[in-house]
């Protein structure tokens, strides 16, 4: 009888996480607590109920994640990965809540990385901002656990579309995990073959839907980013010779190539391009230059300077270090030059304005002190 009331419960519980209202958080986590409580000296020899506690396990992670918790998330994700590692062995539906449980232990994990927009905080590595130990280690930790979750997804069947989708999500979030690492190279590495996968799940006869379209359209704008921040040898050279770099970004790799300085013909050998086709790339694609000078003020704080020292233009077949050099120029024989006493700086991106330390070039001038 306590077996078929734990079960009762369980349903009881089904139904407030479908979404009935009236469930306060402090309520829903009652009801797991006790409902934890309730199934768990039946799971000891029942595998189907370990899964299932395992589950709940997860359900409470979750609630302690949204509000905050992260600790007592990663506690109760541990808890539902160690529950659900035996049952996985056995049956396919236990499995894909196993890897499902592998991901979210690597997003708990993970969350210290990402700023409070979700993107990352150590983009920029080595040059940028490091991580501390601690949470270098919990990244590394996360992706080992993706690295888990995709090795349970590639076991399943793969002629069934649960299975195909869900090893195509893993991939994405491995790329996310790695990207919080400061590895774009990895990362973009990862959302193509998140890409391809996903097209792969949603291929004919799957009927289309406007979620697989956002899905997709959300994997190629972060690919496009992470491939703007690779550098162009050993980067995206090596994504294209290990044919992970789609075709339709190719002229992006050669963009990139020419604002790093890299000589034409250097591009043409690393891309297996004509140099004719380079050439032609660059001179019908420009790209976006954004630029911000900054004035010291005597506290410390900088300040932006007004248009045009702070602005952005596209920009046809030079490199970064060129159209920096003409902006400088241009500034410091300028009647907006700050007095030989004031310290500024400069700083140029592709694309778009942000951390300083993801800028494409970057200068500070300090004046020295007075001699006197």
């Amino acid at each position: 009888m306590e077996r078929d009331a734990a079960l009762r419960l369980d349903a009881e519980w089904t139904k407030v996480r479908g979404g009935r209202p009236g469930a306060s958080p402090r309520r829903r986590e009652r009801m797991l607590t006790d409902l934890i409580a309730a199934l768990a000296p039946h799971a000891t020899d029942d595998l189907s109920l370990t899964a299932r506690l395992s589950l709940r396990y997860g359900d409470l992670a979750r609630h302690h994640f949204d509000i905050g918790r992260r600790s007592d998330a990663l506690a109760a994700v541990d808890a539902a990965v160690r529950h659900c590692a035996e049952p996985a062995r056995h049956d396919d539906e236990h499995a894909r809540w196993y890897a499902r449980a592998l991901i979210n232990q690597a997003v708990y994990l993970a969350e210290p990385l990402s700023d409070e927009m979700g993107l990352p905080r150590y983009a920029f590595r080595p040059r940028g901002e490091q991580p501390s130990a601690e949470h270098r280690l919990a990244g590394l930790a996360a992706v080992e656990a993706t690295h888990r979750a995709i090795a349970v997804w590639e076991r399943l069947d793969q002629g069934d579309p649960r299975n195909q989708e869900g090893l195509a999500q893993a991939y994405a979030f491995l790329g996310d995990r790695l990207e919080e690492l400061g590895r774009p190279v990895d990362a973009a590495e990862w959302a193509v073959r998140a890409e391809r996968a996903f097209h792969t799940a949603w291929a004919p006869p799957v009927p289309a839907e406007r979620a697989h379209a956002a899905v997709l359209e959300h994997l190629g704008d972060q690919l496009t980013r992470r491939l703007r921040r690779c550098p162009f040898e050993g980067g995206l050279t090596q994504l294209h010779k290990r044919e992970l770099l789609p075709e339709r970004l190719v002229p992006l790799a050669v963009l990139a190539g020419r604002i790093e300085g890299v000589a034409k013909d250097a591009i043409a050998e690393g891309l297996a391009l004509g140099g004719s086709e380079v050439r032609r790339i660059l001179r019908a694609r420009s790209w976006r230059a954004v630029w911000r000078f900054d004035v010291r003020a005597d506290e410390g704080a900088y300040t932006p300077m007004a248009y045009p020292w702070r602005g952005t233009d596209a920009v046809t077949d030079w490199s970064a270090a060129e159209v920096a050099a003409d902006l400088t120029d241009a500034f410091l024989h300028s009647p907006d030059r700050p007095a030989d006493g004031t310290g500024w700086r400069f700083a140029l991106w592709w694309e778009e304005e942000g951390h300083l330390d993801g800028a494409r070039f970057r200068m500070t001038f300090t004046p020295s002190p007075d001699p006197s």
